[in-house]
């Protein structure tokens, strides 16, 4: 165990051992016993030795006791209001400050907590994510997600307010203590075998002995790079620096401006729309280049990131950024805007309206024509709208990041949800949505790597397809016969419909979007759209539908 603080990085062992922020060490604490856990309390430390039934409490040449009870603990932390969360056996207490206990609780066995603001979330031993009131002690509800790993095998960090997060197996997923709701969900390179957090960077040891960092706030990754050669077992974030410890009791130090160093495309496409021969590639630069077949014929500029485009029977394109919406016809010149009431999370259209999902689980609704905004749908979940698609007739269909209904087929003329469909394996939410020409089936892609078909006029699964990777684009071919997938690794693949469905490689990589028009055309992170061959590049991969 790695415990940051401003002199630098303390070590679990026979003793507290206190490193300086080059890595180097400068002395031992002796807490009585051998140091399992440790956290920085006030100017002095806490720390749990083997088997000890309280806390020691190191205060310069002081060892004092706190948190003593019957039994022993099993695991405590510190939260940044210097309360304690002490575990032991089934029981969950809140300490003050001051040494007083505030409440017991039951619930576990626990093997792992952490404080967000004023809730205490503590991982019990079957796999449940308990959140409870920090004023009261009062159980708020929890959370189960899936996973093959065991939950002793999972970690938990606090990162920011009220957000936390856990890593499952090689899934991190960013919860909302508040709400009791997953936000976003990353997937590593590999097991997370250890875990830190702050306000700025989520940072993870992996399996393969990298260590990942990810920006708090968005989920987005940044470096990934190699410290030495030994396994690392664990990571500190601290002020300036990372601090990693390997099997071998090597304590190393990164510089922390290194985990925001990346390679990253200056703009990628962020979205893509087809339609005959004509199609609209939007990136992260703001700029919307139309295509006829292989030929640029003009550009939307939107003035920021692209959220998402469409292209009308008319041939009209319309591309929509977080503040602004574009429409614009041939030659492509000008464009008349729309303001949006919030930045899009998810966008479709179709010849007379433009629908955007919002954070908020809620859909606005613009008239193209008239420029303005008419209505908004409320939906009944509150979570993340994260794709949409709009079928011929009445329906629009609304991927969620929810728990629970993760897919809403909503009656547009009525305003209201007709069917909601669970196509995906529990905390796993809709990444993309897809439909057929004459809107039968509708595709919905899933970080559980998995693609399922729905019917969207009974509101029911016909089968589900497991994958390698999490979809993050999908484009039927007009016959509904043929799906194109992009995944989460930029790789690209053909799925042929059948009783058993046949998965073909098409060989690229560095992709973000796909459409289809006259054929499938794919967007790529380094900005160029190209029309692809549909032919096999490799050998079609069968696999059946469940």
């Amino acid at each position: 165990m790695l415990v940051a603080y401003d002199g630098g990085v303390a070590t679990c062992g026979a003793a507290l051992g206190l490193h300086d922020d080059t890595g180097a060490p400068t002395g031992e604490l002796d807490a009585g016993g051998d140091v399992q856990a440790a956290a920085r309390f006030g100017d002095g430390w806490l720390a749990l030795t083997a088997g000890g039934k309280g806390l020691v409490h190191l205060d310069g040449e002081e060892r004092l006791a706190l948190g003593a009870g019957k039994g022993a603990i099993d695991l405590f932390v510190v939260g940044k209001d210097q309360h304690i969360a002490i575990a032991r056996g089934e029981s969950l207490e809140l300490w003050t400050p001051e040494g007083k206990r505030r409440w017991t609780t039951k619930g576990g066995p626990f093997v792992a907590a952490c404080l967000a603001r004023d809730h205490v979330v503590a991982l019990a031993a079957d796999g449940a994510l308990v959140f409870y009131s920090q004023a009261k002690g009062d159980a708020l509800g929890a959370l189960r997600l899936a996973s093959p790993e065991a939950p002793t095998e999972w970690r938990l960090a606090a990162a920011y307010s009220t957000i936390v997060v856990l890593a499952l197996g090689e899934w991190l997923v960013w919860v909302d203590a508040s709400t009791r709701k997953t936000v976003r969900r990353v997937r590593a390179r590999a097991k997370v075998e250890a875990l830190a957090a702050d306000s700025e960077h989520v940072v993870a040891v992996v399996e393969e002995g990298f260590v990942q960092a990810f920006r708090a706030s968005s989920g987005e990754p940044r470096a990934s790079f190699s410290t030495n050669d030994a396994t690392l077992v664990a990571i500190a974030l601290g002020k300036d620096s990372v601090y990693t410890l390997d099997v071998e009791g090597v304590v190393r130090v990164a510089d922390r401006q290194t985990l925001d160093v990346t390679t990253k495309a200056s703009a990628p496409v962020t979205a893509l729309a087809a339609r005959g021969d004509l199609a609209a590639a939007g990136d992260r630069a703001g700029k919307v280049r139309v295509l006829e077949g292989a030929r640029e014929i003009g550009a939307v500029i939107v003035g920021e990131a692209t959220t998402g485009v469409h292209v009308t029977r008319g041939g009209t394109v319309i591309a929509a950024g977080a503040r602004v919406m574009m429409r614009s016809q041939r030659p492509f010149d000008a464009s008349r805007p729309i303001a949006l009431r919030a930045a899009p999370t998810a966008f479709a259209a179709d010849d007379a309206y433009a629908f955007a999902g919002t954070q908020s689980g809620s859909i606005d609704v613009y008239d193209l024509e008239a420029g303005r905004h008419v209505t908004t749908y409320t939906l009944s979940s509150d979570d993340r709208i994260t794709a949409l698609v709009r079928l011929a007739g009445a329906s629009l269909v609304v991927g969620t990041g929810a728990l629970d209904g993760r897919v809403l087929v909503v009656d547009v003329a009525e305003s209201k949800v007709v069917h909601r469909i669970s196509p995906h394996e529990e905390a796993f939410g809709v990444t993309c949505l897809a439909a057929d020409a004459r809107g039968r089936i509708v595709a919905s892609g899933s970080d559980d790597s998995s693609i399922a078909l729905l019917d969207p006029a009974k509101g029911r699964v016909l089968a589900r397809l497991r994958v390698n990777e999490t979809p993050v684009s999908l484009a039927f071919e007009p016959s509904g016969r043929r799906l194109a997938c992009v995944f989460a690794d930029g790789t690209a693949a053909l799925v042929t419909l059948a009783k058993s469905a046949s998965v073909t490689d098409l060989g690229l990589r560095g992709a973000t979007h796909v459409a289809w028009g006259e054929g499938p055309i794919v967007g790529f992170r380094d900005g160029r759209a190209e029309r692809v061959d549909a032919i096999a590049r490799t050998t079609p991969s069968n696999r059946p539908l469940a």
